[in-house]
């Protein structure tokens, strides 16, 4: 809020600040492409209100053209280890099993 002579007021400038935190988004697309590059595009993060963030993969088509399949979504904007993770996908048991001596042992029980 302004003062009587038009300088804006310490206390205004925090009351328009705190009513700008209060916005939402409403709707966010942004493109998906390997660590520093602009090409080629792996896919997609896409959220429209009130729905959840999508993880989307890009996938070539025979024909030339391009689709994308839904991989994952989070209520919260994800971090970049949460897309890298969707990437690659579930963990195999395999990558989870103990090594040496008790990998061998839950191997045989």
């Amino acid at each position: 809020m302004p003062a009587s002579s038009g300088v804006m007021q310490t206390m205004g400038r925090d009351m328009r600040l705190q009513y700008a935190a209060s916005f939402e988004t409403c709707y966010s697309f942004r493109l998906l492409f390997y660590a520093g590059t602009f090409y080629p595009i792996m896919g997609a993060l896409r959220m429209a209100y009130p729905n959840k963030y999508e993880i989307y993969r890009r996938v070539d088509e025979p024909n030339g053209k391009e689709k994308y399949t839904l991989l994952a979504e989070f209520t919260e904007n994800p971090t970049a280890d949460d897309i890298t993770n969707a990437f690659k996908g579930p963990k195999k048991e395999k990558e989870n099993a103990s090594s040496g001596f008790w990998g061998f042992l839950s191997g045989i029980l």
